[in-house]
């Protein structure tokens, strides 16, 4: 599982969508052995999508709606780590816009469902610390859960990213508590600097440096291959493109991104940075998959896609508006690349697929040879839908006709479904709608005046209100149709 972060389609040159794209020879050959999938969508942030994945279920269950905010405190660190002298300049951002240097960002993005009247707050790690929303409740059952319940159990290790760990379930413990056997990574939503983190090994913190998606791969390679002829699943999460944007270490860049000046970038110029990080993963999912023996890779699903869209500090490339990505409801938050490759996928395959990170928990443990709606809790309410037969296909249609997320940052609440042409968007803070018909305006530039329906564009309408009012009502109830 190779999770990029804040990574939209139009960043790559296998989707052939925006312009310019970043130069990315290994994703591209993943999509030229495999399947990329269309109009799969992720959460607009980062915690939700990984809550999504690891539980099968959508954030208005598992209370993770909004990014988590950084409990510094929970670990008692009160000021970033000091980088080397030689490290290029970073540039980081909060929602708000530019962080002074040095500064530790800190956000409470409270949940409108649970306090209607509750604001966002920003401050610095001198500041007070907010309350903030729990994470995943320990009661979850969690993907590495069910890949160890398995008749033949798996052996589960995380890298990297984390973002779900909060005082409140565990914190620095909580991917072990959450079932996976090993952890080698940081708990926040980025590493502070890429060259000086606060890393975290199975509940013990320390201080490391270097370059920090660099020792993302190596522990990950490291792990897989003392796995030996065990089964096993690898949760690789980058912290790049995420902020802050800098210039990676040049022997991951081989192309001409290598030439800008590391200590150039502004908050005018942040594009060529950011898809110079874009080919950093790319370079590290090769130096990834190549170290793997190819008898065992031969027998691995690799699973390619990013936590949600572009953010508007890279300055996404055209056509995404800026005021349209990473933690809005629109496409350009949560429309993610997904591609797949492994045993019985046909190779230069592509597909428009209805779906949601959500399905990958029952798509993984399908793939793993089990059954998601068995292995979960009787008591556990399951919105995962398989991809399985999707991939492995060639024929095969997605099991979707419809797809739902949920968006919250700040003040800004919203939900949005689709089906295969529309799309309505339900701002929860006052009930105003907005419905776009993607089949001809896919960048939702003209919102449909409901007043003025055809009858073609009312009849989705209302099939998508009762949908989303079905689905809102339905813990505990029976499954609506898909």
């Amino acid at each position: 599982m190779l999770v990029a972060d804040d990574l939209g389609t139009e960043t790559l040159a296998a989707y052939d969508f925006g312009q310019p794209t970043a130069v990315t020879p290994n994703i591209d050959a993943l999509a030229r052995d495999g399947l990329l999938i269309r109009d799969f969508w992720a959460q607009p942030t980062c915690s939700p999508t990984r809550a999504a994945i690891l539980t099968g279920r959508y954030a208005f269950r598992t209370g993770v709606r909004t990014a988590l905010g950084a409990d510094w405190d929970g670990l008692g660190i009160i000021e970033p780590l000091q980088k080397p002298q030689s490290a290029p300049k970073e540039i980081d951002f909060s929602p708000m816009g530019p962080l002074p240097a040095g500064q530790l960002l800190i956000m409470q993005m409270p949940d409108v469902r649970a306090n209607d009247n509750a604001g966002p707050a920003f401050g610095g790690s001198n500041g007070a610390m907010p309350a903030r929303p729990a994470g995943p409740s320990p009661n979850e059952y969690m993907l590495p859960e069910a890949l160890k319940d398995l008749a033949t159990p798996y052996s589960t290790g995380a890298f990297g990213k984390w973002h779900l760990g909060t005082s409140a379930n565990g914190l620095a413990r909580h991917p072990n508590l959450a079932g996976f056997d090993h952890f080698s990574g940081y708990l926040f939503g980025g590493p502070g600097s890429y060259f000086a983190w606060h890393h975290v090994v199975n509940g013990e913190l320390s201080e490391s440096r270097g370059y920090a998606d660099q020792r993302t791969v190596d522990d990950a390679a490291d792990w897989i291959n003392a796995r030996g002829a065990e089964a096993w699943f690898a949760w690789v999460s980058f912290a790049n493109p995420h902020t802050p944007i800098h210039l990676p270490p040049t022997e991951l860049l081989p192309s001409d991104a290598g030439n800008l000046d590391p200590d150039a970038v502004s908050n005018d110029n942040t594009q060529p940075y950011f898809l110079a990080q874009v080919e950093a993963v790319d370079t590290l999912i090769g130096q990834l998959l190549g170290r793997i023996p190819q008898d065992v890779l031969d027998e691995t699903y690799v699973i390619f896609l990013a936590d949600n869209g572009t953010v508007v500090w890279d300055d996404p490339p055209s056509p995404r508006d800026r005021n349209k990505v990473k933690g809005t409801p629109y496409e350009g938050g949560v429309n993610v690349p997904l591609i797949v490759t492994g045993p019985g996928i046909r190779a230069g395959q592509e597909k428009r697929v209805l779906g949601h990170a959500v399905d990958l928990f029952a798509t993984i443990i399908e793939l793993a040879g089990g059954d998601a709606a068995e292995l979960a809790p009787a008591e556990t309410r399951l919105d995962s839908v398989s991809l399985k037969n999707v991939l492995l296909e060639a024929d095969a249609a997605g099991p979707r006709s419809w797809a739902f997320a949920e968006q919250a940052l700040g003040p800004s609440s919203h939900d949005l479904i689709r089906n295969d042409a529309y799309k309505l968007i339900v701002d929860l803070n006052s009930d105003a709608e907005e419905f776009y018909h993607l089949a001809s305006d896919p960048h939702e530039i003209n919102p449909l005046a409901l007043d003025e329906l055809s009858d073609q564009d009312r009849r989705n309408y209302d099939e998508l209100k009762r949908i989303y009012a079905e689905l809102l009502a339905s813990e505990g109830a029976e499954a609506i149709s898909r």
